[in-house]
């Protein structure tokens, strides 16, 4: 039988990354770590780990068995700390990863109003438009644009989120009209370069087919909201969310073009381990958010 001892080591090595970074966290010699991660795989007559001299990455029956320990150690980890508590109550670190713009908007005072309502647990936000990496960075929860390619991850989308191709006025002012898809190959346009985003080639839909355009521009960014603050200072056109953009929509500092065609959704999603039983932290959070994003 797999001892606990072993199977936890195999969960620090994923987090750590390496075996020589479990050794420091674990106090163990790195040859120690192998000959246990060894013994593990031949117990269970699988590899869980592919490794070499420069990385290491889990296969398949290693996401399956990483994801099943992890909820099993919390629960190993909260029955032992204290027997009376509560199956609801949200205890340890929830680590939150979320895009730039709709992190800064709404997803921040919303994780401030859940830590006040959760006080045994600590909450870390992290901002970025880049993709996540659950296991090697140690993340809860992710709120992102589009679902994960891990299909051991659950994914429910929390928003739509329409795009439009804008522009201000005084960008337009005195330039080349723009009246079909193909005229954007006239124009600068600003080329947002994250996870989930269309980059250089932007999908345009008509009422009869559609058209992939392939965009230049000088000005290149991974940020949400640098592209944001480009397109209101005139640099150019930049396809952005209605939700960023609708106060500027409305006032007239943006402008739609391409009356007639349409970009497809970017969709927020909320993104989690994909397991059965969820610790109370995670599975509080979730339905904290889902219940309250269209209210902030």
């Amino acid at each position: 039988m797999n001892s606990i001892t072993d199977l936890s080591i195999f969960v620090g090595v994923v987090k750590a990354g390496t075996i020589s970074g479990a050794g420091r966290r674990l106090g163990l010699s790195p040859a120690s770590i192998s000959k246990r991660l060894a013994r593990l795989e031949e117990e269970i007559g699988v590899r869980l780990l592919n490794r070499s001299s420069r990385a290491m990455s889990l296969t398949e029956e290693g996401k399956i068995l990483y994801h099943k320990l992890l909820v099993i150690l919390d629960d190993l980890e909260e029955a032992t700390s204290s027997v009376s508590r509560a199956g609801d109550n949200a205890k340890g670190t929830l680590k939150v990863a979320s895009t730039v713009g709709l992190g800064k908007s709404r997803i921040a005072s919303l994780i401030a109003e859940f830590s006040r309502n959760n006080p045994e647990l600590v909450v870390q936000l992290y901002l970025g438009d880049k993709q996540i990496d659950f296991i090697r960075e140690g993340f809860d929860v992710a709120i992102a644009i589009g679902q994960p390619s891990d299909s051991t991850m659950i994914a429910k989308r929390l928003l739509k989120n329409r795009c439009f191709v804008c522009a201000s006025p005084e960008y337009l002012e005195g330039r080349s009209p723009i009246r079909k898809p193909s005229d954007l190959k006239k124009h600068e346009c600003l080329i947002l370069d994250s996870y989930g985003s269309f980059r250089d080639l932007w999908p345009l839909c008509g009422p009869n087919h559609r058209e992939m355009v392939r965009v230049t521009g000088s000005l290149i960014t991974d940020n949400s909201e640098t592209l944001r603050n480009w397109v209101l200072s005139g640099y150019g056109i930049a396809i952005k969310s209605e939700w960023d953009v609708k106060n500027e929509l409305r006032t007239g500092k943006l402008v739609t073009l391409l009356e007639g065609y349409t970009v497809p959704n970017m969709d927020f999603y909320i993104i989690y381990g994909s397991r059965k039983n969820l610790p109370a932290k995670t599975r509080n959070f979730v339905k904290f958010i889902e219940e309250r994003i269209h209210q902030a």
